[in-house]
């Protein structure tokens, strides 16, 4: 049996609370391996380290990638875009992942979707379609959007969102919202 390599990255306490089940249901199967990349605001004293968070749910982390020690840091989203970029090239090297996973919409993401897109490693995207209006996430969200090749969305308007950007209806999942099943769970 050929057992594929699912990387997911998780960058923030809100976008890992969305995954968890996935999550719970990557390790358990004995078709996929599971690599967890933990990265972003899960490892600044700041937020908590909040990594614990994920180990205490009894996830293995397979890497942790620090991209910056603070956001009180100047210019800490550029530097933390490209220490992600760079780092991330490196694990996915030593990985070979058949699939990048990646949630959400932060800024943390930009690093490892462009790192995965640039290595032709398929990413699947959690939430595109998504609209924030005033925020930078909406940029970064359409961002990663365009750059992956499966889409996994939460609402029939965000799957029409993402279609009418150019992207195969065929690839576009209307999931819903992941937050129904750590609530029914």
């Amino acid at each position: 049996m050929n057992i594929k390599k699912i990387c997911v990255v998780t960058g923030a306490r809100s976008e890992f609370g969305l995954i968890v089940n996935l999550l719970r249901e990557l390790k358990k199967s004995k078709k996929l391996k599971l690599f967890l990349v933990v990265t972003g605001m899960h490892l600044m004293k700041e937020f908590g380290n909040t990594y614990k968070e994920i180990e205490n749910e009894g996830l293995k982390i397979f890497k942790k990638i620090k991209i910056s020690d603070s956001i009180l840091n100047k210019n800490y989203v550029e530097k933390s875009v490209g220490n992600g970029v760079k780092k991330f090239s490196k694990i996915f090297k030593k990985i070979k992942p058949d699939l990048v996973c990646i949630p959400c919409d932060r800024y943390e993401m930009l690093g490892p979707a462009i790192s995965s897109y640039l290595a032709n490693i398929p990413i699947a995207h959690f939430y595109g379609g998504e609209i924030t209006k005033g925020s930078q996430d909406d940029i970064t969200r359409n961002v990663i959007t365009k750059m992956s090749n499966l889409h996994f969305v939460n609402h029939s308007s965000h799957r029409k969102r993402v279609i009418q950007m150019g992207e195969n209806p065929k690839n576009v999942f209307l999931v819903g919202n992941m937050v129904v099943d750590n609530i029914l769970s």
